[in-house]
């Protein structure tokens, strides 16, 4: 290899090695993401994935004190076996921190399962199961960021990255960061769904909520009419929310968003009138006001159709409402720096960003609430949360290329 490099010429000879170089980044990369995938880490099971990302920055060459955990967890509703992981890179240069984030759990379906690449894709051999790629992409990625500030032997600006818990349950992890740990970056570049080259610049707010439905409990066989049962009430509620427009997609004259009945459980038996009934839901929209509408339609359906369900002892079912996790809808305009950052870079290489808004939700809900200008790009995955979900190899070398030139401050 040597001599290669001597007959080429000196010039010829830094354009090989600079290639082969960045190309056994990438392979590092791969590596990486084939390992995390194979990582279980559903929402407050994230201490293995954590440990393994320590394990990989360490052997890198980043110092252990530059390692540090929050206590995310203990603000949980879920509780949970680690906080987020955050690791300062300060570098020589000094200048003003950037951040780099992603999350370390995955849905719960995703767990078992067996990635494989296939050409330029990594698949996935579980039937059944999802692949994880959401967010083990953002994991690897960060970790590419890592190894190509390690490669400049300190020679780049403070660089912060902060892997988060509990985003597939509400965002929990951002919500709870510590940010006294972040070193006061400028703007945070979140790594998470999406093609390379999609940039989230906007994204709508949603609030959880639950719905604790009381009926009566009588024998379904020997008195039901002394039963007042919790199904019928929420069955009659939704039917009615369904019909007036207030569930699944919503549009009315004076604002648009959704809601969701998400998670229901309750009942004893099969042989008991339903004395119970647990419902999580959910509003989205981008405009605050509406979604407290949504919520407030909800409220009375289910107070309405509680109030009417009797039985012959006079009695009446009962509801009551609680909050769940929230949070607050974002958009950053065309000229905010870490936009016109990641256009600069993307132009760099080649690269078209499209910014678009979200109805989603995603850890910048909570960047942007704690004082940092956030947004998410694309990293490569396709089809998240489903069976059929899979990595595109191909962008996900775009959103490492990408984020090399946003680290090393090439993107100006």
């Amino acid at each position: 290899m040597r001599t290669f490099y001597h007959e080429l010429g000196e010039f010829e000879s830094r354009f090989v090695f600079v290639i082969a170089t960045i190309a056994l980044m990438f392979s590092a990369a791969i590596d990486d993401l084939l390992e995390l995938l194979e990582i279980p880490g559903p929402p407050g099971e994230e201490a293995v994935v954590a440990a393994h990302l320590r394990h990989r920055l360490v052997r890198m060459g980043v110092p252990d004190t530059a390692i540090t955990v929050d206590h995310a967890q203990w603000q949980s509703e879920y509780g949970g076996s680690t906080g987020n992981l955050i690791v300062h890179l300060a570098g020589t240069r000094g200048g003003t921190t950037r951040m780099f984030s992603a999350h370390m759990d995955t849905v719960p379906g995703a767990v078992g399962a067996i990635p494989r690449v296939d050409g330029s894709r990594i698949v996935n051999d579980a039937p059944g199961k999802a692949l994880g790629g959401d967010n083990r992409t953002g994991c690897a990625l960060l970790l590419h960021v890592a190894r190509t500030l390690l490669a400049r032997k300190g020679d780049h600006e403070p660089t912060t990255l902060a892997f988060f818990i509990q985003e597939e349950v509400g965002l929990v992890g951002a919500r709870g960061l510590d940010a006294s740990k972040l070193h006061a970056p400028a703007y945070c570049l979140n790594f998470d769904g999406y093609e390379a080259g999609v940039v989230i610049t906007s994204v709508t707010g949603t609030e959880r909520f639950t719905i604790d439905i009381e009926g009566v409990a009588a024998h379904s066989g020997m008195n039901p009419n002394e039963g007042i049962s919790a199904g019928i009430i929420a069955a009659r509620a939704l039917a009615q929310l369904a019909g007036d427009g207030w569930h699944g997609a919503i549009t009315k004259p004076d604002g648009r968003g959704s809601a969701n009945m998400g998670i229901l459980h309750g009942g004893t038996g099969s042989n008991v009138v339903m004395p119970e009934l647990h419902i999580l839901a959910e509003a989205r929209s981008h405009d605050r006001a509406f979604r407290k509408r949504i919520i407030e339609q909800w409220q009375q359906s289910f107070a309405q159709h509680a109030a009417a369900a009797g039985n012959t002892l006079g009695n009446v079912g009962q509801v009551k409402f609680g909050p769940a996790p929230t949070y607050e809808a974002y958009a950053l305009t065309e000229d905010a720096p870490v936009v016109q950052a990641v256009r600069a870079a993307g132009e760099r290489i080649g690269l078209k960003i499209t910014c678009i808004s979200d109805d989603g939700g995603n850890d910048c809900n909570w960047i942007v609430a704690h004082g940092i200008p956030a947004v998410t790009i694309g990293c490569g995955q396709r089809h998240v949360h489903m069976p059929s979900e899979y990595v595109d190899l191909e962008d996900f070398a775009k959103a490492c290329e990408l984020a090399e030139r946003l680290a090393l401050g090439e993107c100006t």
